[in-house]
């Protein structure tokens, strides 16, 4: 397949964050085409949703300029994927919005529309932070009550009945209303979505599943939606599984291989410790891992392969034992395991183009591996430890399928350093070391960001610069949310072209 440059794709991701953002634009970039989105300042912030009119008119006004589509609906509906958990809007108010997809496949039905919707998420602690208000006091007790009768649906086991059943009733009765009322309204319009594809509208449709469990209301909505995709012959056109925030990166790469830009790629994967991953099941998922890798390859639109020999390139994927830590939550690792030394001396080895999943932790990468790693990191064709599993995943996996298809090497490493400095400088360490310093820094955003300026830029831009990343400036960051959770980097990358003095 030649190459297709200069491919123009509107796009809605599901909030302004940089790695929703401004990293998939990046991704784009490699591949020499460009991934049109709102300023960041259209798209809400954080909980206050975006102007879904000015969005709708945002799009119809470019639709014609644009070789194909990729929205959240999330965004598109709610005004985002956080607000989409506690916006008031009724049911028909929301669906209103979905008539744009509508109008757009009309007036452009050769254009590819791609979209994902979010199964809302359940939370697993009482932070409200990203839920509604009630989850500072009931978040544990709605999650339990809804993971053991779930549990209890599937299995019959007595002791989940009575789980569930007791912390049913410590929770009040108008609050476990309006969560079912609202979980039931989402519901809806996952639903409706849904029939968009079956009548054409929505050509290539992803329900990612939202930090998650193995059971749960948002489980049992997982199991009713594949029942209907399956039952209407949907499944090459729908896919369902763990992730959310990565879902725009494998859209992207997918619908760049549709419109000819890139070829469909073949993937091996290369294991640490296999018999561990074999067994695990990563933290905020329903399925073992190693699935979750399928998935996403499949979504992307490349085939794995067990053969490194007739692979593209090699994935080697990271862990430390059967379960993983979490930086965030300040969990270690469960069962560590020592690292294997002929897995790292294969990885220096290797003779394929070499991407990293590292995935011994969520919410950030794994030093430990990486200092034992003799192999230039610049070497690397992707990195990718941040957030959840899937998001790593999904992430990685679209950045080899572009920067294998003769894009911008000089782009990839510049996305690459940005990997690096976020998931394995700023989320293993330094996230750490600044909620060490200012401790409930929430309160205080100029604060934490001054303290964080201080202890973060000049280390990283060294270790750039110890890591060979001569060509990428580090010129500032900021906090995208007034959080430590994310990270925002100001990047550039250096022109290898020197104007020279003259004699």
């Amino acid at each position: 397949m030649g190459k297709v440059a200069g491919k123009n794709i509107l796009a809605l991701p599901v909030d302004g964050r940089p790695v929703t953002r401004e990293q998939v634009q990046l991704l784009a970039e490699i591949a020499g085409c460009k991934l049109t989105c709102p300023d960041v300042e259209e798209l809400g912030y954080f909980r206050e949703p975006a102007d879904r009119a000015h969005l709708a008119q945002w799009v119809t006004e470019r639709a014609e300029a644009a070789d194909g589509f990729i929205f959240s609906i999330d965004m598109l509906v709610y005004g985002g994927l956080v607000p989409s958990r506690f916006i008031d809007d009724s049911e028909p108010a929301l669906l209103r919005y979905l008539e744009l997809l509508q109008h757009l496949k009309q007036h452009f039905p050769d254009k590819p529309l791609y979209a994902f919707c979010a199964t809302m998420r359940l939370s697993n602690n009482n932070e409200n932070e990203e839920e509604k208000l009630y989850w500072a006091e009931y978040g544990e007790l709605i999650w339990r009550w809804s993971y053991h009768g779930d549990r209890f649906d599937c299995i019959g086991d007595s002791e989940d009945r009575h789980w569930a059943e007791m912390t049913r009733a410590m929770i009040p009765e108008q609050i476990r209303q309006d969560y079912l009322a609202t979980r039931a309204r989402n519901f809806a319009v996952t639903c409706r979505v849904l029939k968009l594809v079956e009548e054409g509208i929505i050509d290539r449709l992803i329900l990612p599943q939202d930090d998650t469990a193995e059971f749960g209301f948002n489980i049992a909505e997982r199991r009713r939606l594949q029942s209907m995709v399956e039952q209407r012959g949907l499944e090459d056109r729908v896919l369902i599984y763990p992730g959310a925030d990565e879902v725009i990166y494998t859209l992207l790469a997918h619908q760049l291989q549709s419109l000819g830009v890139i070829p469909r790629i073949k993937l091996a994967l290369n294991l640490h410790q296999p018999a561990a991953i074999q067994q695990m099941v990563a933290r905020y998922e329903d399925r073992p891992v190693l699935d979750s890798i399928r998935c996403q390859v499949n979504a992307a639109g490349a085939e794995l392969v067990q053969n490194d020999s007739v692979a593209d390139a090699v994935i080697a994927v990271h862990t430390c034992g059967p379960k993983q830590g979490d930086w965030a939550m300040e969990q270690p690792l469960p069962e560590p395991m020592a690292l294997d030394p002929d897995w790292l001396s294969c990885m220096e080895q290797a003779e394929k183009p070499l991407a990293l999943l590292d995935l011994a932790y969520a919410n950030g990468g794994d030093p430990q591996m990486l200092s034992a790693l003799k192999l230039p990191l610049r070497s690397l064709i992707a990195y990718a430890g941040w957030n959840t599993a899937s998001n790593s995943i999904g992430s990685l996996v679209a950045q080899v399928c572009v920067a294998l298809a003769k894009g911008s090497v000089e782009k990839n490493r510049h996305l690459l350093a940005i990997r690096l400095l976020d998931d394995f400088l700023y989320q293993a360490d330094f996230r750490q070391r600044l909620r060490r310093q200012v401790p409930g820094a929430a309160a205080d955003p100029a604060r934490l960001l001054a303290t964080l300026e201080t202890l973060y830029l000049a280390e990283a831009r060294e270790w750039l610069q110890q890591q060979g990343f001569d060509d990428v400036a580090l010129e500032g960051l900021y906090l995208p949310w007034e959080r430590s959770f994310e990270i925002g980097l100001r990047t550039s990358v250096i022109s290898a072209c020197k104007v020279e003095e003259p004699a």
